[in-house]
């Protein structure tokens, strides 16, 4: 017999089993990471300039014209935004590529086009200057040369004044085409050196007032919402995965129902039910923030229902049996055996119900309504800045979420590791 015969039964290399495993599952991390990353890249976090009306008109490139010629005011700060149809504008002899401000020395600009017979996609816009500025009690309202647009609702920064009271980031109490007042301390006097800016979307955002309350009713919702779920679904849980009964198939189809219905639909269901309560109920819930609460929680809590069951199916049923012939009582078994080894779900369920419920918006939209400052949470804040044509804001309220999201998720899972380990 020869020795150095082959084995006849050879075992395959697992090496292409696990490339196409990190294959498909490293294009799904990878989708959700450049999804994060294109968020935080998008939004532009240096202050803005106060900018006048576009100076270049709609149209399309001459196909004989090397490009637009703009005439400007010699000494005068513009913006330029370079399109998707341009390479840059010449300046004299200065080629300008990238977007931002430059000082004009001469008459006029060359816009240049990349290819001819294309329409116009870039923008150039003077920056307005400072022409009076008067105050009354403690309130300053700047005249500016040219029209900048209504500022309503936004905030602006103050620097270069060389005056304590009028540095920082104010909040614009009201607005004209060529006007705009805010506050300032009573310490401020008036001054006549003064550069104006908008602070980039997240301050903008965080000194909303309308978004400080959208936190606000988040956190506290979405707290509520978790507490409420945990009350409902330890319970539900435990039976489901302890006891045989009749319905019990018909108990798991209802208890999936809010997880594969439309958000919309549940927003829908719980306005019809709520035409069938008493009036004064209804007055209480509807439109007001109990709808909120009771929106998240139609969805978050069959999340955490899911959660407790597989949590309780987890632990044999044994240790509840030793401790019942050692004279516990049921009760007795589930608080002192059983709801101990399932701590680490009960976080796992409450982190998901509270995340679940950070970003719900459709059953909230419906049932609760997007007023301001009234019903308004993170994810219909960022709808109102959308409908509003702020997509910078709708992405710093996005961004806040998700830090948000993150966080808690890091505070639960250390808190559980922790706990577990002890």
């Amino acid at each position: 017999m020869n020795d150095s015969a082959q084995p006849l039964n050879r075992v395959a290399s697992d090496r292409s089993f696990l490339a196409v495993l990190w294959v498909l599952g490293g294009s799904y991390l990878f989708i959700i990471a450049a999804m994060m990353l294109a968020d935080l890249v998008f939004l532009n976090y240096r202050d803005q300039p106060i900018l006048g009306p576009e100076l270049l008109e709609q149209g399309r490139y001459s196909e004989d014209a090397e490009g637009f010629i703009v005439s400007l005011e010699p000494g005068r700060t513009y913006h330029f935004r370079k399109g998707g149809n341009e390479t840059g504008l010449r300046l004299g002899d200065t080629l300008i590529e990238k977007d931002g401000l430059f000082t004009a020395n001469i008459d006029d600009v060359l816009i240049l086009p990349r290819e001819k017979g294309k329409a116009v996609t870039a923008s150039l816009r003077p920056e307005v200057r400072i022409v009076s500025i008067s105050m009354k009690d403690d309130v300053a309202t700047l005249k500016t040369d040219l029209p900048h647009g209504l500022l309503w609702g936004e905030f602006i920064r103050i620097s270069s004044t060389g005056d304590d009271g009028w540095a920082g980031v104010h909040e614009i109490k009201d607005t004209s085409q060529e006007g705009l007042s805010f506050q300032v301390t009573e310490e401020a006097v008036l001054t006549k050196a003064i550069k104006l800016s908008k602070p980039n979307p997240l301050i903008q955002a965080l000194r909303s007032r309308d978004i400080q309350f959208s936190i606000k009713l988040s956190l506290i919702s979405c707290t509520i919402t978790t507490l409420l779920s945990l009350w409902v679904a330890v319970p539900i849980g435990y039976l489901m995965s302890r006891y045989e009964f009749r319905g019990k198939p018909f108990i798991d189809v209802l208890l999936d129902i809010p997880v594969v219905l439309p958000p919309l639909v549940v927003g829908l269901s719980l306005l019809i039910l709520f035409r069938y309560v008493p009036d004064w109920l209804s007055d209480m819930v509807v439109y007001k923030w109990p709808a909120v609460v009771l929106a998240q929680f139609m969805v978050a809590c069959a999340f955490a229902v899911r959660t407790m069951r597989v949590t309780f199916e987890q632990i044999p049923q044994r240790y509840e049996q030793v401790a019942l012939t050692l004279g516990c009582n049921r009760q007795q078994a589930f608080w002192r055996v059983i709801l101990p080894q399932a701590r680490g779900g009960v976080l796992a369920a409450g982190t998901l119900a509270w995340a679940r419920s950070l970003g719900e918006f459709g059953p909230i939209l419906v049932f609760a309504g997007a007023t301001r400052q009234k019903t308004e949470v993170l994810p219909t804040s960022a709808y109102l800045e959308l409908q509003a044509g702020r997509t910078e804001g709708m992405l710093a309220v996005s961004l806040i979420m998700i830090a948000t999201a993150a966080v808690v998720f890091i505070v639960a899972r250390t808190l559980g590791m922790k706990r577990i380990f002890s």
